[in-house]
């Protein structure tokens, strides 16, 4: 305003304060008056209708929804439109913005006019504003969430929370060579109770897993939970389970299910904790699931552990093919690489690879599409293929466990030749883990599981021993050893009981297996023929089991 503006404005609030009120005692005594009212009405409003309180905060309900006063509803609306890093748009930049105006607004809008239609600029910011804290103010109440429902977490991780946080923390130590399952079922040290009384062996096989490998428990949470408890997979088979993560929406058991592709949401080490976790650490399990697709059954090897331990810790490409140019003809070199590209169409090149390349590849042939590369890669050698740096990814108990099974694997100990003889002898009757099932020498008989923890502690070796070398002639069961016309030499019994015996501390079956066992209805004629030939020979003279012919046996039998 020019300085003419400002006198008349001057003169006119003279005379409006002449004709006013003093402010002492009018004006505060009409202030105080207001203010006394207001306060009774809201003690009264506090008295009878009694103040909005909610129950004290509990932090074990997971149903409740925190929720902010109704005139702050808009700022933490705001924060809605600004997620993650533009958080401080909405926290900081708005409100410091709308401070600062309001701090200069004094300076901005310095009209004498008070009707908000003769000052538009400053009119229309606050209408905005105002506005805007009305809308956020609704939807925030519109879009209120429901109470939520208990989200299901790290089941494992509450497990080992409930049990074993309270003595040993958040992390153990667990030292070399331990049988962290036979020491959380057993207990006994330190006043730690046995486990076997209040968990199941998978859940114990859970715990074990989520010690050795915490990260594979929280991608468990995040990848597999929402289908599956952690005990339904652990210490399950570690194939099945690595074919169920690299096929992922390709696996059958997921076909009807929408799960991303592993392989690309998750990176190979995020896999194979994940497997650590499931698996335990067994070196059988870790053997198969980590090593078995590029060495087969076992590794050639006859170093010390420290040595094979570095190789398995460092990985990378640790091993020089020789350029077999050098030492093969052409023809040879192109039948190998037609031999890897479909073995079926080389029969006759099995031996050659077995002689010159299964002491690296063991009995797995590595695969290729492409005549030329594998052309190249047969003559020219050197390495071709990268070990992953097991050493960041397992654990070292883990490591211990896979390095122990990888030597015994290359010297043929009994448990590893036990394996593939139970294979061979046992499991078409035994079932492959000892379950039992059908008898299929006595149709109405079911073979009781010998793999269950109360079987093996109340037979020692010897009675093993005794029972596969001898047989078992009542229960349809020949003599295996070699010494009653089995097939089998002392040594490979003995492998044999070392890999029974190797199921005691974590025994893969609890009860017998349910089957129905089905009456068959057979002439005397086809039970000889079925049952009893298989010992006795078809004309009963005689083969594993005794002569049925035989006047003394005639004599003493009914």
């Amino acid at each position: 305003m020019n300085e003419e503006e400002k006198q008349a404005y001057l003169e006119r609030y003279k005379k409006a304060k002449e004709k006013g009120v003093p402010f002492f005692p009018d004006v505060v005594f009409k202030d105080s008056l207001v203010i006394i009212v207001i306060f009774l009405l809201l003690v009264a409003l506090a008295y009878f209708i009694g103040a909005p309180l909610e129950e004290q905060a509990d932090p074990a309900d997971t149903s409740y929804t925190p929720r902010p006063e109704w005139y702050f509803l808009f700022l933490f609306q705001l924060l809605k439109y600004f997620p993650g890093q533009l958080e401080v748009i909405g926290v900081v930049v708005i409100p410091t913005a709308v401070i600062v105006l309001l701090f200069a607004l004094p300076f901005i809008d310095r009209s004498a006019k008070r009707h908000y239609l003769s000052r538009p600029f400053i009119s229309i910011i606050a209408g905005i504003m105002v506005i805007g804290v009305i809308f956020l103010t609704v939807q925030s109440i519109m879009e209120a969430p429901p109470p939520a429902e208990a989200a299901v977490g790290d089941e494992i991780a509450a497990l080992y929370t409930q049990n074993c946080a309270g003595c040993h923390g958040p992390i153990i130590d667990i030292p070399d060579a331990t049988n962290l399952h036979e020491i959380i079922a057993e207990g006994g040290h330190f006043e730690m109770p046995a486990w076997s009384a209040d968990l199941t062996t998978d859940e114990i096989d859970a715990l074990a897993g989520f010690i050795l490998s915490p990260g594979g428990s929280e991608l468990f949470s995040q990848e597999c939970i929402e289908c599956h408890e952690a005990a339904e997979l652990v210490a399950s088979d570690p194939v099945e389970l690595k074919n169920s993560l690299e096929l992922g929406p390709g696996y059958p058991g997921h076909a009807e299910v929408d799960i991303p592709d592993w392989t690309e949401s998750l990176n190979r080490e995020q896999r194979i904790t994940l497997l650590n976790f499931l698996v335990a650490p067994d070196g059988r399990r870790l053997f198969v699931t980590n090593c078995s697709s590029c060495h087969g059954r076992a590794v050639g090897f006859d170093g010390e552990a420290e040595e094979i331990k570095q190789i398995i810790s460092d990985g990378g490409l640790h091993l020089e093919m020789p350029p077999w140019q050098e030492k093969l003809e052409q023809a040879d070199i192109d039948m190998l690489a037609r031999y890897v590209m479909d073995p079926q169409s080389e029969p006759e090149a099995a031996e050659a690879f077995e002689l010159l390349c299964s002491r690296c590849h063991g009995e797995r042939i590595p695969a290729s599409t492409d005549f030329a590369t594998a052309q190249e890669i047969i003559a020219t050698g050197g390495s071709h293929e990268t070990m992953p740096v097991w050493g960041d990814v397992l654990t070292s108990e883990q490591l211990d466990a896979l390095v122990n099974y990888t030597l015994e694997s290359a010297s043929g100990a009994p448990l590893v030749a036990g394996q593939d003889l139970y294979t061979e002898n046992c499991a078409d009757c035994h079932g492959g883990l000892g379950e039992g099932g059908h008898n299929p020498a006595r149709p109405d008989d079911i073979i009781a599981p010998i793999s269950t923890g109360e079987y093996l502690k109340t037979r020692d070796d010897f009675t093993l021993r005794n029972i596969i070398a001898q047989g078992q002639p009542n229960f349809g069961m020949s003599p295996f050893g070699s010494a009653f016309g089995g097939p089998l030499d002392d040594d490979e019994i003995d492998a044999l009981v070392t890999y029974i015996r190797s199921w005691q501390n974590d025994p893969p079956v609890d009860l017998p297996p349910e089957v129905s066992a089905e009456t068959l209805v057979l002439s005397g004629f086809e039970i000889y023929s079925e049952i009893c030939a298989q010992c006795h020979g078809p004309t009963g003279a005689g083969d594993v089991g005794p002569s049925l012919r035989d006047a003394s046996f005639r004599n003493s039998s009914s």
